[in-house]
């Protein structure tokens, strides 16, 4: 009975945080890092395995693609200072691709809620 009763209180705490389904129904097919339903890698980098929704893998692909156009190398803080109204994006340690504010909050975001969008073993 305690163990129905804490597998009912992780069920109802996940699905609070938009999980889609118990970890029990998800086969890990992709090891330890295979992401819930509805979700995929971010890949901010080549080892960058946070789950995250489509959308904001493709927004990464993009930030990636254009990261160049948003720096100024002469800056404060060195090759890779961002020009005025972006900040780094942080997703991982040493991640200095320039981003917004708004995006940079997004991406701690993820990282905070990591464990709730991957499947447990």
């Amino acid at each position: 009975m305690k163990t129905i009763t804490a597998l009912v209180a992780v069920s109802l705490s996940l699905a609070s945080f938009g999980a889609v389904a118990p970890a029990s129904a998800e086969p890990l097919t992709y090891g330890p890092d295979t992401c819930r339903q509805g979700f995929v890698w971010r890949e901010a980098s080549f080892d960058d395995r946070v789950c995250v929704r489509p959308g904001s893998r493709t927004l990464v692909r993009q930030e990636n693609r254009t990261a160049n156009a948003r720096i100024d190398p002469a800056g404060a803080y060195g090759p890779y200072t961002c020009v005025n109204g972006f900040v780094w994006r942080e997703a991982f340690a040493g991640d200095v691709v320039c981003v917004t504010p708004a995006r940079r909050a997004a991406v701690a975001l993820e990282n905070a809620n990591a464990h709730r969008t991957r499947v447990l073993s």
